[in-house]
């Protein structure tokens, strides 16, 4: 008896270990390649936001501007690098900032770029500012919204990251 029970502990500890190694290779190989974004789905939204995948397919990254949402904190601490990434927060400091690049993103039509507007993921702040650039900033150029925001770039991109 004492030696099926010292057998099923055995092999109790080689299933759990087995598992931890299969859960192990699915998240580091198999899950950053899976799609987590439905654009078609977004797109029935009617918000504006557009997936990783569907704005790299549309558009190279030299193309693409990029409007921070977050807290100038987290500007100044991380951000894009490479790019052409400007702050733009709401709140009191908005107009200012925006007069800061008003002549960048009117020139974007003209040249065939985006803008694409991002913020954490739990943040609604570019869903404001892109409201705000379509709506009181009156540009032509395309105007998105990047689902995930920053943990998106993080993941899909991170040579693009300056960390300060």
């Amino acid at each position: 008896m004492k030696d099926t029970f010292t057998q099923f502990i055995r092999l109790g500890f080689v299933i759990l270990a087995l598992g931890t190694v299969l859960y192990w290779v699915e998240r580091t190989w198999f899950a950053p390649n899976r799609v987590i974004c439905e654009q078609a789905e977004l797109d029935a939204a009617g918000k504006g936001h557009i997936c990783w995948q569907t704005l790299m397919q549309q558009y190279n990254k030299d193309d693409i501007i990029w409007i921070d949402a977050r807290s100038l904190a987290d500007y100044e601490k991380n951000r894009l690098a490479g790019t052409k990434s400007y702050p733009l927060r709401p709140g009191p400091q908005r107009d200012e900032l925006f007069h800061r690049i008003e002549e960048r993103l009117f020139q974007a039509t003209d040249r065939g770029e985006c803008i694409v507007v991002f913020c954490t993921a739990s943040c609604t702040a570019s869903d404001e500012i892109a409201s705000y650039l379509k709506n009181e900033g009156g540009l032509d150029a395309p105007i998105h919204i990047l689902s995930g925001g920053w943990d998106t770039i993080k993941t899909e991109s991170p040579t693009m990251l300056l960390v300060r």
